[in-house]
């Protein structure tokens, strides 16, 4: 397991490697993760032809050894997110930690770029989305225009093949919620049979969909137009609770009940901020290490939660209006039945796809922003403890308090200038009467 790796930034020169605790103290305020990668590598020794054998054994594994750590610094691991064994005698929460480390950029234990989960968690995916939306279309158009099979015998078919991943799933991760064990359980959340929101949703979703596959397939003459809905019921089961959550985020309203790792009374969080969270958690297996880190990561950045908070509107505003759109085009008679059945099945999953492609240079761009705008912090702050102190002022007398001698001289120079404000008073008094008298004078010749 490469060195752990919770926090390092562009300013901090602390080797990755070196065996210091994760509570060692960080001088720097704001730091991320991308410190390990910024460090050059340092070059392979040159080996001489002349070399003896134990000395070549050594250069070869100086080779390994570096190309092992340049794989090691391409990702991030937590040591206590690593595996459900570390998660068991761990000593604290990564909350905790973070809270204790506020320079720190809370980092995510789980990471699509590197390990065999996010293959995982893609193919589960992809298999979900071919079975739940190819698999159905493909089905009616080839056995019945195709085969000429009649409708009753067509949706036996589909209805027992639909949703077999899902259900498999569902199952998995419903198993992992009822355990006694509390690595995949919401945080807060210790008693069995605690489930999270996305479970219920599911749980929502496959009855509402299951219940239109049997309606719809039950009488001989099939009702087309009501199998033709478990598109966009699903979506109506997802966008629906998205926007209901995100609405009491908004509002500030508090939980009416637990929401995964909000309890009640709390306050509810966008409704991303909580699919996303179960998903990792349960179905990709990052348990509880993955909620702490975002908890942790969603408390400490602003940027993080208006990203989360947008996305709870961009997925489900436009879903449930998506949803509206295809019921209207289903249920009206004009649109024929088979079209009907086709848009049905499609636009929705369509729809997610186009708003998938959407999000991720989306996110992409925000979280590199939320990078930069931290290190800049990082950066400022570090400039105000470095800055040098203002150089000492000459000693001198106080403004407030003058010494006698410049005293006597202020007096002085006040009496003088009082002694010719009164002079030239004086003149002017002189002059005015001068005047006044050769008018006068001129005023009685003139009589």
């Amino acid at each position: 397991m490469p060195a752990v790796v919770r926090g390092s930034g562009r300013s901090n020169s602390q080797d990755p490697t070196s065996p210091t605790s994760p509570s060692s103290p960080i001088h720097d305020r704001r730091v991320t993760f991308d410190q390990v990668r910024d460090q050059p590598s340092s070059p392979a020794p040159i080996t001489s032809p002349r070399q003896s054998t134990s000395n070549r054994r050594q250069s070869s594994h100086h080779h390994r050894d570096s190309d092992l750590n340049e794989a090691n610094r391409l990702a991030y691991y937590d040591s206590r997110a690593a595996t459900r064994r570390e998660f068991k005698r761990r000593g604290s929460t990564l909350q905790s930690y973070y809270l204790a480390h506020p320079e720190l950029l809370p980092q995510l234990p789980f990471t699509f770029r590197h390990g065999f989960k996010r293959w995982k968690l893609a193919g589960y995916i992809s298999l979900m989305v071919f079975d739940a939306c190819i698999v159905p279309i493909l089905l009616y158009y080839t056995m019945t225009y195709g085969g000429n099979v009649q409708g009753y015998i067509t949706f036996a078919v589909v209805t027992a093949i639909w949703g077999g991943p899902t259900y498999v799933e569902f199952a998995v991760r419903s198993l992992r919620l009822i355990k006694k064990e509390h690595f995949f359980k919401p945080l807060g959340a210790n008693q069995r049979w605690a489930f999270d929101i996305t479970n219920w949703i599911l749980v929502l979703t496959i009855t509402a969909v299951t219940a239109l596959l049997i309606v719809g397939a039950a009488p001989h003459i099939v009702f087309l137009r009501v199998l033709s809905m478990p598109g966009p019921a699903i979506l109506y089961c997802l966008s629906g609770p998205i926007f209901l959550m995100s609405l009491y985020s908004a509002r500030g309203w508090k939980a009416p009940f637990r929401i995964s790792s909000t309890a009640k009374g709390e306050k509810v969080l966008p409704g991303i901020y909580y699919i996303v969270e179960d998903i990792v958690a349960v179905n990709a297996g990052g348990g509880r290490p993955f909620r702490e880190g975002w908890a942790a990561r969603y408390n400490a950045s602003p940027i993080f939660r208006k990203m989360i908070r947008d996305q709870s509107w961009f997925w489900s505003i436009p879903g449930l209006f998506v949803a509206v759109a295809c019921t209207v085009v289903i249920c009206i008679h004009p649109v024929p039945r088979p079209v009907a059945y086709g848009i049905g099945w499609a636009v929705p999953f369509i729809w997610a796809a186009i708003w998938a492609a959407i999000t991720v240079p989306w996110v992409r761009s925000a979280l590199a922003k939320e990078k930069k705008s931290w290190e800049e912090d990082s950066a400022s702050v570090i400039d105000e403890e470095q800055k040098p102190a203002p150089p000492p002022v000459a000693p001198g007398p106080l403004p407030g308090k003058a010494s006698e001698s410049s005293t006597l001289r202020g007096s002085e120079a006040d009496r003088h200038g009082e002694t010719n404000e009164t002079t030239e008073t004086k003149d002017m008094t002189e002059k005015k009467n001068t005047v006044n008298l050769e008018g006068g004078g001129e005023f009685i010749a003139a009589i």
